[in-house]
């Protein structure tokens, strides 16, 4: 579970930090696919970065119940001056989890012979994504995915392989899926909300949020 009480959260900057969300206050159940629709440029990777935990508010709390998946799609813990393993050691301590069964799960699961050994600009960026993603499907069930525009990567072969093991975690947990894709957001989850105007709104139809977000923007390039 992950609930949101009256949340602000502001742009990274040092001076002049426009807001992504204003007093938000949201539930997300274990259990629960959740769908929040917005557009790009928005701040859709701060606000998985905050649901997962990484990220701290700027004002309001976040709680959470259980595990909170490492956003599916993040690779920005990835150092590229490191080898393979040595960025899986770093993320197993932050997980809480074995290196030894990080590397494992990581190895088979993007299917590199001698994966650890590699340093990281040896990988290509589409075998850096699956890397990506092998360490957010690697914990163990967890209560809540988080899912920041990305919900499978790589080849066709590959995001079957993706898809395969994410709905397997699923069984055991929730997902709150951000996406500027209306269809996809449709295929996944179940429960909606639109990001408008910094407003986390809760929607029943995803196909009127996006009408709704146009004509946001509409409104503003008018008065531009």
């Amino acid at each position: 579970m992950i609930e949101l009480d009256h949340v602000s959260l502001l742009k990274p900057g040092v001076f002049k930090r426009e807001p992504i969300l204003k007093d938000a206050s949201a539930v997300f159940q274990r259990g629960e696919r959740v769908g929040i629709l917005a557009s790009p440029g928005s701040g859709k990777s701060s606000i998985a970065r905050l649901l997962a935990g990484i990220d701290q508010p700027d004002w309001g709390t976040v709680q959470t119940e259980g595990r909170v998946s490492w956003p599916i799609g993040f690779a920005g813990f990835l150092h590229p001056a490191l080898s393979v393993r040595d960025n899986l050691v770093i993320f197993a301590r932050l997980v809480g989890m074995s290196p030894d069964a990080v590397v494992d799960f990581c190895e088979d699961f993007v299917g590199i012979p001698g994966l650890a050994g590699k340093m990281m600009p040896e990988l290509t960026p589409t075998q850096r994504a699956i890397l990506a993603y092998a360490c957010a499907v690697c914990v163990p069930g967890p209560a809540m995915w988080i899912a920041d525009e990305v919900i499978s990567v790589g080849e066709p072969h590959q995001r079957v392989k993706c898809d395969k093991v994410l709905s397997e975690r699923l069984t055991e947990g929730g997902l709150v899926f951000l996406s500027r894709n209306t269809r996809q957001l449709k295929l996944h989850c179940n429960r909606f909300f639109v990001l408008i105007n910094t407003h986390l709104v809760p929607c029943d139809d995803v196909d009127l949020a996006q009408e709704a977000l146009d004509l946001h923007k509409t409104k503003q390039s008018e008065v531009i």
